[in-house]
């Protein structure tokens, strides 16, 4: 199979798994969303598979003299399975259907490959049953008495959480953070051109960039579990990991959305400076209200609007409206073609009446997320003894930035 195939393959699979992803929802039956990731691990162990072949195919290009073809530690891919000369240029952020796993993975040897998280945590209780557990829980006890996870560990539980946060499926993008000290470069407007005589001087347009630095604030979730079930049940393994994230996503979505900014929070898209904005301040009676906002991001040319994100209620608002004749009131075409995606996140009892909420809309690739890397875990057999239970605390570092403000736009003062 030629390489461009192949390189076609590994979009198509990457496309196929996102799309699949979004189909769980926040009412998704439990069994229905297992079922749903099951099939998630199968399709991204197809595209580790193409991903491999891709390699090969270059490797071999290089080993015939190709001078197009990146060799050793240059050769990154990117999401579409092209390679970039600058490993650390091409992972600035991960778009939705790359995997921090895979980003940890380039950067260590994954030694855990064959360690599941749960399994991990089930031993940070009752104990490492095989060497494998043995010598993670020996790498990662801290002097406090707990762990940092593996660094391949961890990233699996961020890609849980990512999988679960309504921003990073509406495409926000994720930027790996490997100390405190990082920053992107934000866009504050288009610079403008201007034509000019030949030998005369270039016009000057306003500064375009200004920079924004992340400041990893402290995310933090606590469970108990009882040893009985810690130790006899045949699921922990996957359904601990999993509540660990759900719980860290919702809480990540409303903070990248309506965090306030003031610390300990990150200041989120509803209070970034420079986000269109339009006080609706009434019921949803039509869809104009979303044309409108969708009209404001093309204007100030930061389209496309990748996503519309809204509580149940407002979303369910929408999809009844009828016309003058009582039949459903369809969505104008250019909006019918974006995801309008639903999270309980955003909160609808604020206002006057206390029954509003916000609708965002936005291009959010240009949502940029911060995660550190690592991951810290504390179990303690004390909190909770007297019920012979266990407690987890799980906490990550996290901030949220907006690359572009003008890609998105809120419609305020949604009643219900």
């Amino acid at each position: 199979m030629k390489i461009d195939e192949i390189k076609a393959q590994h979009r198509a699979k990457m496309a196929e798994a996102r799309a699949l992803h979004a189909k769980i929802k926040d009412d998704t039956p439990e069994a229905e969303a297992r079922a749903i990731e099951r099939e998630f691990g199968l399709l991204m162990g197809e595209v580790d598979e193409l991903r491999d072949q891709i390699d090969a195919a270059k490797d071999a290009a290089a080993a015939l003299g190709d001078p197009r073809a990146p060799r050793g530690a240059d050769a990154a891919i990117r999401a579409d399975g092209a390679h970039v000369n600058d490993p650390d240029a091409a992972s600035f952020a991960l778009t939705p259907e790359q995997r921090m796993t895979t980003w940890a993975t380039a950067r260590a040897a994954d030694a855990y490959a064959d360690l599941g998280l749960g399994r991990y945590l089930r031993s940070m209780a009752v104990g490492a049953k095989t060497d494998m557990e043995r010598r993670a829980l020996a790498e990662g006890t801290d002097s406090a008495g707990g762990y940092t996870v593996p660094t391949t560990l961890g990233a699996r539980l961020i890609d849980a959480l990512r999988a679960k946060a309504v921003c990073v499926q509406a495409g926000a993008q994720v930027v790996p953070l490997t100390s405190d000290a990082h920053s992107i470069a934000a866009v504050n407007a288009d610079p403008t051109p201007g034509w000019r005589n030949e030998n005369a001087s270039v016009a000057e347009s306003d500064p375009t960039f200004r920079t924004v630095p992340f400041t990893p604030r402290s995310l933090a979730v606590m469970t108990k579990v009882s040893a009985e079930l810690l130790e006899d049940s045949l699921n922990l393994e996957t359904a601990l990991p999993q509540v660990l994230a759900a719980a860290l996503a919702t809480e990540l979505d409303r903070v990248c959305l309506l965090g306030s900014g003031t610390a300990p929070e990150p200041r989120g898209i509803a209070n970034i400076a420079g986000i269109g904005t339009t006080a609706h301040d009434d019921t949803l009676g039509a869809w104009a209200p979303l044309m409108t906002a969708r009209t404001g991001i093309l204007s100030a040319n930061a389209g496309p609007v990748s996503a519309i994100i809204l509580h149940p209620r407002d979303e369910g608002t929408l999809q009844g409206l009828t016309d003058a004749t009582g039949q459903p009131l369809a969505a104008p075409r250019v909006l019918e073609s974006i995801p309008m995606l639903t999270t309980t996140a955003i909160p609808t009892n604020g206002g006057t009446g206390t029954n509003e909420s916000t609708i965002f809309l936005g291009n959010f690739a240009s949502m940029m997320i911060g995660l550190r890397s690592d991951v810290r875990i504390l179990v303690s057999r004390e909190y909770a003894m007297d019920k012979l239970q266990y407690t987890f605390l799980a906490y990550l570092r996290a901030d949220v930035a907006a690359a572009y403000p003008a890609a998105f736009h809120t419609l305020t003062g949604v009643q219900g």
